[in-house]
């Protein structure tokens, strides 16, 4: 499907942390205005990005962010979709296809030999959404929380 022709796609600002922590704590990362506004300029400044889908006037209906690694297993960088959410009344509209496109785009931009996405296991809809995005199955994550870090 595609997206409806008034879709645009843009950068995230300070501005628009209350949309964007409204959209993580969608998709189950409970958090607030405050510490998004607090830890965007930190993703921004260590290479990653924050891309909102807006429509009707400016509301931002969907939100990715981005990750970019060094690492020494690959030829280049490793891209990382840490998060993509597209609000409920939006999705199947082509969106969240668009957010992903826009991934591979900026990925490119960066040099990175690989674009990579997690998802937790109960989300069976994102299983089946990404690859028919080209991005396929390829294995596990395990992951930790540690005790130290800050978890708002």
């Amino acid at each position: 499907m595609r997206p409806p022709p008034d879709v645009a796609l843009r950068a995230a600002t300070p501005s628009d942390a209350a949309a964007v922590a409204a959209l993580l704590t969608e998709l189950g990362h409970q958090t607030t205005a405050a510490s998004v506004a607090e830890r965007l300029p930190t993703v921004l400044a260590e290479g990653g990005g924050v891309i909102l889908a807006c429509v009707e006037g400016g509301t931002p209906v969907a939100v990715m962010c981005l990750a970019r690694l060094v690492v020494l297993h690959a030829g280049g960088s490793v891209a990382y979709i840490t998060a993509l959410i597209t609000t409920k009344r939006w999705q199947g509209h082509g969106i969240g296809r668009m957010l992903v496109r826009a991934a591979f785009e900026w990925a490119e931009e960066r040099s990175c030999a690989r674009l990579s996405v997690t998802s937790a296991e109960h989300r069976a809809d994102a299983h089946a959404f990404y690859p028919r995005c080209g991005l396929p199955y390829t294995g596990r994550r395990f992951a930790a929380a540690l005790t130290r870090a800050e978890h708002t």
